[in-house]
C-alpha cells in the first residue's frame, strides 16, 4: 500500500480492519497480517513501517485504544509458537494497548502483553510483560524506569 495516497490507504484500512476509529493516521509501509483481527481506536497515529501480526488463531487479536502514538518500525505480535513442544504449534494471546499510550520507534510488543492507560514505552524496547498504567518502561526486556507525573493541560 506504499504507492497509495494517505486518503486511499485510510479507505482500504477502514474496509479491512475489524475497527478503525476516526481522526487517526496509518503511515506508509505499515503491514497488517489478518487485518480483520486488529481494532484501532480514535486519534491513533501509526508511524511508517510498523508491522502487526495477530495470527490466525481465534483467541488472538490486537486491540489499540484511543489517542495512541506508535513510533516507526514497531512490531506487535499476538501470535507465536510453543517452543516447549517439538512440533512448535501456533499459540495466540491478545495484545491490548490502552488509551493515551505512547510507544517509541523500533519497539517489539510480544503476545499477551497489556499496556496500561497513559503508559510510555521507550524506543527500541522489547515488551514481554504487562505495563502498568501511567508508567514509563524501556529496555530489552522492558523494565520500569519511572512513573509518569501528569500535569493539567492548559
Amino acid at each position: 500500500m506504499d504507492v497509495l495516497p494517505a486518503f486511499l490507504r485510510a479507505v482500504l484500512f477502514r474496509l479491512l480492519l475489524k475497527k478503525l476509529g476516526k481522526g487517526g493516521f496509518i503511515d506508509y509501509g505499515t503491514y497488517i497480517r489478518y487485518p480483520f483481527k486488529v481494532s484501532i481506536g480514535d486519534k491513533v497515529w501509526i508511524n511508517r513501517s510498523c508491522a502487526f501480526y495477530p495470527g490466525y488463531l481465534k483467541e488472538a487479536e490486537i486491540i489499540i485504544g484511543n489517542h495512541v502514538s506508535i513510533g516507526p518500525e514497531t512490531s506487535i505480535f499476538a501470535a507465536a509458537h510453543d517452543y516447549h513442544r517439538l512440533d512448535l504449534p501456533d499459540i495466540g494471546k491478545t495484545v491490548r494497548i490502552g488509551d493515551h499510550v505512547w510507544i517509541g520507534g523500533k519497539c517489539t510488543i510480544l503476545p499477551g502483553v497489556e499496556i496500561g492507560e497513559g503508559a510510555v514505552v521507550g524506543g527500541g524496547s522489547v515488551v514481554t510483560k504487562n505495563v502498568a498504567p501511567y508508567t514509563v518502561v524501556a529496555g530489552n526486556p522492558a523494565k520500569l524506569i519511572n512513573n509518569r507525573e501528569l500535569h493539567p493541560t492548559s
